[in-house]
């Protein structure tokens, strides 16, 4: 229930309204009167976003707090308050009715003859509308599932994007990316290739690596051992030698090399004697062909093995692309130990093939060659190639290697982020989301044909239609317009206004309007079940717009039977509903409504004034002694008047606001109560010219047409120099009454007097 209204800040005429202090809390009816322009619409408008559970755009940026019996309602949390409320104003009139001769949503009334099929067709809405509540708490969630995966995806294509150069690469890149991977092997990389292949992906074109020579290795050792093993174990053949020569020879090499300078007998080079023929036929016995051919072919041996060292020069690293460097550098640490072992394989055959050389006729058997002299080296170089290759390879497709790197590393990321989703699940929760919404869709479905066979059995819109008519016939007479039920293109009942002629209603007046829409609202109350209704709060701003004093009988007439129950005639007033409150302009209507005094423990009827204090500044506070005593608004403008015309200071606002207004409309009925003509026959001013003299009139009206309605406060606010004028006009009404009506002046003082 509320209690209050303890704020409304930046509202309309509700700038920075504060509940006044001694200001009574709401009773179960509440009634509001307010001139036109003082906030009723403005607070009804208040009320009925508490109606709807949502903003209202007109009423962007207010601020207010309803007090209540529990926590305070306010612009923050109003969208939560669990209160039933129901607003019949201006608005609800454009958003239900069509006065343009279209079809608007019907009323459903529940028939007697029909209540089994729509307790069934209540039990079955039931169960949709709860299916549907679940339903959109599921699809809240796998909302917020789906938010908070696209905002994974949005961060993790941008840090690919930023991470890899990659651009455009968006989340849809990435869903795409993801779809790719989804069907491969794991894509993730160890640390080392995922830095070398994002190097590689952010290699400029400027930095391309070039290509480097290949190593050859071809170490021969194998075959010249093999060689000397044969060679050194040969012995040549002699049929007579020289023992001398034999015992010594490198006098024996001495010689040979110096017999081919001697070709005949002669004196010897060296010593001087003579060489006879016989001692160099026993020097070429001794030199044997045999001899001869041995040692050619160990010397020939010594020469190859002696060239046989090998050398091997390779590129530095740094020629590489910088991602092969480091496999390189290892690649080429195993070449010189290798190469090393070789050459000192050679270096040792050198020397024993040199001692062979020396000594010819000894037989001689090399040391054993060790294992994998040349493989070794072939093997290291083909290691060392391999990098090469992969080097070259990047060199002369740099662009497609460039865009695999690329890839690769982009992969990496993408499987990173599917492992990380599927560590989380949130993937697996929005399937299972989107599933149970699917199922709960399928579910609600499958009852709502069941629903529509029920509603065939039954018309709920002729009733309400009935109910309708009803009210207006009782408000407009037999002649009234009426609604018709008719069907949409879809088969739907809808609601139309028609004549007594059955021709469409247009062109409606504003009496025929104001019945329709509130005889609408009265009825559309009746769709809320008793018990639910009993916990509703309604409010209803000005319902006899442009309704004659038999109408507003005809309307409070209605407001009585549907809001107020007496158990006997003697029997207190209850109200139907938890809380009603009226706001209206009409003080008959004012006067007819208070008469209905509902009881309800300490809390009962609640009078209100609505008053304009300020420029942009109403005030809602109880209704003052002076006004609530009065059963004519007639007595209650001229104590207004009259409050100024004894004034000592007649600028203050209080008075100034309501002035105008209240001036106006007593002239109205002062020269209509003596000249009581057709009303449309003749206009004020006619009927004061005729009372006060043209004069006198003209200076009292002339003012009050200046500061009227709507224009009242901005016109006194940037004219605050006519005050004095007002001064004047009052004054000369006042005096123009004493002088022309006493008796009438004297009774209105002992009136506002009493």
């Amino acid at each position: 229930m509320l209690k209050s209204i303890e704020k409304i800040k930046g509202l309309g005429v509700y700038q920075s309204y504060s509940k006044p202090a001694g200001t009574q809390d709401f009773g179960i009816k509440n009634l509001v009167y307010g001139w036109n322009y003082s906030g009723k619409t403005t607070l009804s408008r208040l009320f009925a976003q508490l109606e709807t559970k949502s903003a209202n755009p007109d009423l962007s940026g207010c601020e207010f707090t309803f007090g209540t019996a529990d926590d305070s309602i306010t612009e923050k949390n109003f969208s939560q308050c669990n209160l039933s409320v129901r607003v019949f104003n201006s608005d609800f009139v454009r958003a239900n009715l069509h006065f343009d001769g279209g079809s608007f949503n019907p009323i459903l009334l529940l028939g007697k003859e029909s209540e089994k099929a729509q307790r069934k067709i209540d039990e079955l809405s039931k169960r949709i509308k709860r299916s549907e509540e679940v339903q959109r708490n599921v699809d809240g969630k796998f909302e917020e599932l789906k938010t908070r995966i696209a905002q994974a995806k949005t961060d993790t294509a941008k840090f690919i994007r930023q991470r890899l150069k990659v651009d455009p690469y968006t989340a849809t890149h990435l869903a795409q990316d993801v779809v790719v991977v989804g069907v491969l092997d794991s894509q993730l990389l160890a640390e080392k290739g995922l830095e070398d292949a994002i190097e590689l992906a952010l290699t400029p074109d400027s930095r391309k690596p070039s290509t480097v020579e290949e190593l050859r290795a071809a170490p021969l050792i194998e075959d010249l051992h093999k060689e000397a093993v044969e060679v050194l174990a040969a012995t040549p053949s002699f049929s007579n030698t020289i023992k001398h020569l034999e015992e010594n020879p490198a006098i024996e090499r001495w010689v040979q090399s110096g017999l081919a300078l001697h070709t005949g007998p002669g004196t010897c080079e060296f010593c001087g004697n003579d060489l006879s023929q016989d001692r160099l036929e026993a020097f070429r016995v001794h030199f044997s062909k045999d001899l001869t051919d041995h040692k050619e072919r160990v010397d020939g041996l010594l020469a190859r093995v002696k060239a046989a060292v090998y050398s091997l020069s390779w590129p530095k690293a740094a020629e590489l692309n910088s991602q092969f460097r480091e496999s390189y550098t290892v690649a080429v640490e195993a070449l010189p130990a290798v190469i090393d072992a070789f050459n000192q394989a050679i270096r040792n055959l050198t020397e024993e093939v040199q001692r062979k050389a020396d000594d010819s006729r000894k037989a001689m058997a090399p040391t054993p060659l060790a294992a994998g002299l040349e493989k070794g080296i072939k093997d290291a170089a083909d290691t060392v190639n391999l990098v090469i290759k992969q080097n070259n390879e990047l060199a002369s497709n740099f662009t497609k290697v460039k865009a695999d790197a690329s890839r690769k590393a982009r992969y990496h990321y993408v499987q990173q982020f599917m492992n990380d989703q599927a560590v989380t699940g949130m993937e697996q929760q929005k399937t299972r989301l989107a599933n149970r919404s699917d199922r709960l869709k399928a579910y609600a479905a499958r009852l709502r044909p069941e629903i529509r066979h029920l509603q065939a059995q039954i018309s709920q819109a002729q009733q309400g239609r009935e109910k309708i008519n009803e009210r207006l016939a009782s408000m407009l007479g037999s002649e009234a317009v009426q609604i018709q039920v008719v069907m949409d293109a879809a088969g739907q009942d809808r609601f139309q206004l028609i004549r007594k002629t059955g021709a469409v209603a247009k062109n409606m007046s504003d009496g025929e309007r104001t019945a329709v829409a509130f005889s609408y609202f009265l009825t559309k109350l009746q769709e809320i079940k008793p018990a639910e209704f009993r916990e509703t709060i309604v409010y209803i701003d000005d319902p006899i717009s442009s309704l004659d004093a038999n109408h507003i009988f005809q309307v409070t007439a209605a407001i009585r039977a549907l809001f107020f129950k007496q158990q006997d005639k003697n029997a207190p007033w209850h109200t139907t509903c938890k809380q009603l409150f009226i706001s209206t302009h009409n003080f008959e209507f004012f006067n007819l409504l208070r008469e209905i005094r509902p009881v309800a423990s300490n809390k009962g009827a609640r009078l209100y004034l609505i008053r304009r204090i300020a420029e942009n500044s109403s005030t809602l506070e109880d209704m003052p002694a002076s006004l609530s005593r009065y059963q004519s608004e007639y007595h209650f403008l001229f104590e207004i008047i009259h409050r100024f015309y004894k004034a000592p200071d007649k600028t203050v606002h209080e008075v100034l606001m309501l002035l105008p207004n209240a001036m106006r409309r007593f002239i109205e009925l002062y020269t209509y109560s003596r000249l009581p003509g057709p009303k449309d026959s003749e206009h004020v001013d006619e009927r004061a010219e005729i009372l006060f003299g043209a004069e006198r009139a003209k200076r009292i009206l002339k003012i009050f047409h200046y500061f009227s309605h709507g224009n009242t406060l901005e016109r006194l606010a940037g004219n605050n120099e006519l005050i004095f004028d007002l001064e004047h006009a009052v004054k000369d009404l006042i005096d123009a009454i004493t002088a022309t009506d006493k008796p009438h002046m004297d009774a209105l003082m002992a009136a506002t007097q009493a």
